[in-house]
């Protein structure tokens, strides 16, 4: 990196819902003609030789290729931003800076323009790492590139490395796991909704996941992207998860719950990445199911304010199938389920966990409570049912 390596912005959407922002940082020195094709793709200042009106530019354009364990592939700005995702040339098209008008008019048999010669054809060492897509063969390269998702020693010597992924790696990770065809076709469209020049000041919005750091949590979203300890390193990965916890928990204090909702399944994520088993490790085994316990706890209450009843009942149940959960834990896993019947008007199994929750914590007078208001409404409904049936006979 040198001070002179610019920084641009892709926004990527998802069938019309944004999904958040990745940042690249372009390598200026080492690759001049593709940084300077891909800078200028982004700010969309360059006018287009394929047409008389609009300039040159990612924006509006399609992932039209999307590898798990390899990469995500866009940049055909000839045919990749038009919105039939099941157009058959998509991926077969380009155009850099570098064409002109010329090159357009004459060209009988290709629709890639302004090809421009390789740099930097090193390995690709690392994941996130951005190359130029060429046509298969040595100085093809034009608009099309694609960002490494896993390390690719076997593109060593083919592909021009111009740039990486500084921020938003859980939007390509996200990209990433869309669902594919057996061509690796995208079945969602996915689209470069915006991009341009980045500066700090901007930020790097996310919409499926939570970026805030408050509480600490500089953790990647996904545990295999972090670098802040390794995967033998159970200690660390332990305070990373129940950092990443307390985060959601000042999340949901503001009740920001749905960004709450992100930090617990990421904190989940975490424990269930790094958990040692019994045999390799038996304190900190113990140590992160009572971490789990805690986030399902968690989990059940967000989502109950949020109003995912069903989800809610889920998580309050993975606790209630655990062994060893302390008697405190399972009435608060009762009550919360209970509440989420209640909710969704499923009278006698919310008076069932209710009932449940009073076997764990017999001296909580705000649950005998709460059964007793149960237990008239379902004696009103039924009185309520005897009347009905009382006047249909007389």
């Amino acid at each position: 990196m040198t001070e002179s390596d610019p920084e641009v912005y892709l926004d990527i959407s998802v069938d019309n819902k944004p999904i958040g922002r990745i940042v690249c940082r372009l390598f200026r020195k080492d690759a001049p003609r593709a940084t300077e094709n891909f800078y200028k793709l982004c700010i969309g200042e360059v006018k287009s030789p394929l047409n008389d009106k609009g300039c040159l530019s990612y924006k509006g354009n399609s992932f039209h290729r999307v590898v798990k364990n390899f990469m995500i592939q866009a940049g055909d700005i000839v045919f990749g931003t038009q919105k039939d995702s099941s157009l058959s040339s998509v991926g077969k098209g380009g155009c850099s800076i570098y064409a002109n008008k010329e090159e357009v008019n004459t060209s009988n048999d290709s629709s890639c323009y302004g090809n421009f010669e390789d740099e930097n054809l090193g390995e690709f060492l690392e994941p996130f790492t951005l190359g130029m897509a060429n046509l298969g063969s040595p100085n093809t390269n034009n608009s099309q590139f694609f960002i490494t998702t896993y390390a690719a020693p076997h593109l060593k010597g083919k592909h021009s490395i111009f740039g990486q992924v500084i921020h938003g790696k859980s939007v390509v990770r996200t990209v990433e796991y869309c669902s594919v065809d057996a061509d690796g076709v995208p079945e969602s469209d996915i689209r470069i909704s915006d991009c341009g020049v980045w500066e700090k000041s901007m930020g790097v919005p996310l919409y499926n996941a939570s970026n805030d750091q408050i509480g600490g949590d500089i953790f990647e979203e996904f545990p295999d992207d972090d670098t802040h300890f390794g995967e033998e390193d159970f200690g660390k990965a332990l305070e990373a998860a129940n950092i990443i916890k307390e985060s959601g928990t000042l999340l949901f204090k503001k009740k920001d719950y749905s960004n709450a909702l992100f930090k617990y399944r990421k904190s989940l994520n975490y424990i269930n990445e790094y958990m040692p088993e019994p045999d390799v490790d038996k304190e900190r085994n113990d140590q992160f199911i009572c971490l789990k316990m805690k986030v399902f706890l968690n989990l059940s209450l967000v989502l109950f304010n949020l109003e995912k009843y069903d989800d809610s009942i889920t998580y309050a149940t993975y606790l209630l199938e655990m062994d060893n959960v302390p008697d405190k834990d399972q009435a608060k896993a009762y009550y919360r389920r209970g509440n989420s019947y209640f909710r969704k008007k499923r009278l006698d199994e919310a008076l069932q966990n209710y009932e449940f929750c009073k076997e764990k914590n017999p001296n909580d007078t705000i649950i005998e409570q709460r059964i007793e208001y149960v237990v008239n409404l379902i004696e009103e409904k039924k009185e309520k049912t005897r009347k009905n049936i009382s006047k249909f006979f007389s």
